[in-house]
């Protein structure tokens, strides 16, 4: 019967905490992404690098001439991989890190709709938004 409860315990502090996780995260989604009293945001290298590897990826997919919805959805898969690796690499912390969670969430977000694209038309469409996203990073960090 102890052994019932210890694990009960256990499982309701998991949940809580994972729940109080997921909250954050919506709550950083939704926020606008703005500059930090008017200067750019501080960002380390690795990160830095790992943007321009993101951003070499779309160059790559622009020079070619091969639009298929086949594609769009490899870049997609590249895209995924090369954000992965950043988030995987990130070692910031603080203000700085949260303002990057608010550029790239929204980025995350619209490779996952290039990813579900069924049409060239709506791969497009994304495309251009990641661009746009992609762009901001420039406006928003120190590069």
């Amino acid at each position: 019967m102890k052994k019932l409860f210890v694990i009960l315990g256990i499982t309701i502090i998991t949940l809580l905490t994972n729940s109080g996780s997921a909250m954050h995260y919506v709550q950083t989604s939704s926020e606008t992404l703005t500059l930090n009293n008017g200067a750019r945001w501080k960002i380390d290298n690795t990160t830095n690098n790992n943007v321009k590897e993101i951003k070499t990826i779309l160059a790559g997919f622009d020079k070619g001439e091969n639009r298929s919805l086949n594609a769009y959805h490899n870049t997609a898969n590249d895209l995924r991989s090369g954000l992965n690796k950043m988030i995987r690499e990130c070692k910031m912390k603080g203000p700085d890190h949260l303002a990057l969670h608010k550029w790239l969430e929204p980025l995350m977000e619209q490779v996952a709709k290039l990813k579900q694209a069924s049409n060239t038309a709506e791969a497009a469409r994304s495309f251009s938004a990641i661009r746009l996203q992609l762009n901001r990073y420039d406006q928003y960090f120190e590069i």
